[in-house]
């Protein structure tokens, strides 16, 4: 799903039959030009007279054809956000089984009979958007959205599900279980957030959340915050928002671990989560260094560079810290602190330039979670 507006959706529709591809095309036409979309059908269809364009209207998406299920599945997992299964249920079971790492890393999983009656969100009905996802489809080609997660199926609102509208992150995760529990007994739950929400946010105007003053913080259920405290009662679950923007300069062939490593170092050190990480930023020489790039697809988070022009200009905007040995490298003062602070809308510098096994890292603070939130809708 995107992620304040920075990683669109990616969904994969797979497919068996015939009839399946028809239903399947009939979600992809329906679905707006910001969905990046991909066809995966079974090699039987494509043999198939009828499938060859005839009957199908304009919309003819390109067809990835595959012969065995369990050679495409896997890597599917990792590339896309949201996967639709137009097939039967326990098919998908077996096939998504080994696959399964936590209800904050695993995709969107839905699936569809082949004639697209119903529609089940099969996992990742709250992160991952499947919830969401079953009821704009449902809507969109006349199916019946088939949901059984308890706290919709009571027309509560979990805080998990506004953890995935704003694109905040959940910590701890294991503790989730509980404080929905919480909600399902007690009907509400008493939330206390370190940033102001505008009166609109419709998560403040929801009954069943009280949102607590300062002076009792410690009834909350649901803190939002970036600076999780580090012992955390079993029915206390934090939302992260993604405003530490990380800046990392490094050595030529850094490798993905000595980056993360050195970004974790950084962000312990001001006490934050690193779920709270939205991006990492550097020099534009850095566009095709490895170690960056795989980092901050393990974070999954975006990965941008900057013009040394535009470094230099933040440096001496900014008076940030110089160094003659960069200069000399790469002709810009600084890289860290400066591409930090270009990666937030409006942000500030809160961690300076920090040396770890062969690359420095600086944070820069978001000041207002308008700039960090996403939009309340399905975010497609």
């Amino acid at each position: 799903m995107t992620i304040n507006g920075k990683t669109k959706a990616t969904i994969a529709l797979i497919t068996l039959t015939d009839r399946g591809l028809a239903t399947a095309r009939r979600i992809g036409e329906g679905l707006p030009d910001t969905v990046a979309q991909a066809f995966y059908s079974h090699e039987r269809t494509v043999c198939s007279n009828k499938n060859q364009g005839e009957g199908q209207g304009d919309f003819q998406p390109e067809l990835h054809v595959f012969q065995r299920l369990a050679d495409i599945v896997p890597r599917l997992w990792q590339q896309h956000s949201v996967l639709i299964f137009v097939m039967a249920t326990g098919i998908v079971v077996r096939q998504i089984a080994s696959l399964l790492q936590g209800k904050d890393r695993d995709p969107a999983v839905l699936v569809l009979d082949e004639e697209g009656k119903f529609i089940i969100p099969l996992l990742s009905g709250h992160l991952g958007g499947a919830n969401a996802w079953a009821n704009h489809l449902a809507c969109q080609i006349g199916a019946q959205a088939v949901i059984t997660t308890a706290t919709d199926v009571r027309g509560l609102v979990a805080p998990d599900e506004y953890a995935r509208r704003y694109g905040w992150k959940v910590e701890p995760i294991d503790h989730l279980p509980t404080v929905n529990r919480l909600l399902l007994e007690q009907d509400s739950l008493d939330v206390w957030t370190s940033y102001p929400l505008n009166a609109e946010v419709a998560w403040v105007n929801d009954e069943h959340y009280h949102f607590l003053p300062d002076k009792e913080k410690e009834k909350a259920n649901v803190i939002i915050s970036a600076f999780p405290d580090r012992t955390i009662k079993a029915d206390l679950l934090y939302l992260v928002p993604p405003i530490l923007s990380v800046g990392v300069g490094c050595r030529r062939g850094i490798s993905t671990e000595a980056v993360l490593a050195g970004i974790e170092t950084a962000v312990e050190q001001i006490g934050a989560s690193l779920k709270a990480v939205c991006g990492i930023y550097s020099i534009d020489l850095k566009a095709d260094e490895v170690g960056l790039i795989e980092a901050a697809k393990y974070l999954r988070v975006p990965f941008q560079t900057f013009p040394a022009i535009e470094l230099q200009a933040v440096i001496e905007k900014q008076q940030l810290s110089r160094s003659n040995f960069v200069k000399e490298k790469i002709g810009v003062d600084g890289v860290c602190e400066a591409a930090s602070l270009l990666g937030t809308q409006k942000g500030q510098l809160i961690l300076s330039k920090f040396k770890g096994r062969g690359v420095t890292v600086a944070i820069s603070l978001e000041n207002s979670l308008s700039w960090a939130s996403g939009p309340e809708t399905l975010n497609i």
